[in-house]
């Protein structure tokens, strides 16, 4: 279906480049669900991130052992906004039979487990990496900020790790 004709050029150059990284986009979920990592153990995961946020023009850096963060200064005076994805998987077996299922297995409380993505996160994580690319594009005309936040460890890690996800983060600042 067409989409309706935007009137603000800002947002419609937006959804050009954003029509522009889909394919991209759908590469990268495919890859993070073939390629799943456990909370806490997103180490190939933020990597792949890193990689993509540098190629874009960003200074990405490591929070929170797996997280990424980066920060997109628009041109422009504005506000703060902060986009995230959640960028560990979960302790469970891939039932489908995709050219890009999951065969990856990781370990969790001791024991050998089958690991995929079976909530989303590889899908938020590509969309967000999309989004960075979008914005980053625009920053000449981009108003405020944009901090970027690759959260892992949303699931939570085994009690003995201590602290994971997003409580990371906002302690380690």
């Amino acid at each position: 279906t067409a989409r309706p004709a935007i009137a603000n050029p800002l947002a419609a150059e937006i959804d050009r480049r954003a029509a522009a990284v889909d394919a991209r986009m759908i590469e990268w979920r495919r890859h993070f669900h073939q390629h799943p990592e456990l909370s806490g153990r997103e180490v190939e995961t933020a990597k792949f991130v890193t990689e993509r946020l540098k190629a874009i023009g960003l200074e990405p850096r490591a929070i929170a052992g797996t997280g990424v963060i980066a920060v997109i200064a628009g041109r422009l005076p504005g506000a703060t906004i902060a986009l995230r994805a959640d960028t560990d998987a979960l302790p469970v077996r891939e039932e489908v039979d995709l050219p890009f299922a999951s065969r990856a297995t990781g370990t969790y409380e001791g024991k050998s487990v089958p690991v995929m993505h079976a909530c989303g996160h590889d899908a938020h994580t590509a969309m967000l990496l999309a989004a960075a690319e979008v914005l980053a594009g625009l920053r000449d005309r981009l108003p405020g900020k944009v901090v970027l936040l690759f959260q892992p460890a949303e699931e939570g890690v085994p009690a003995a790790e201590g602290i994971a996800g997003a409580e990371r983060m906002i302690a380690e600042g």
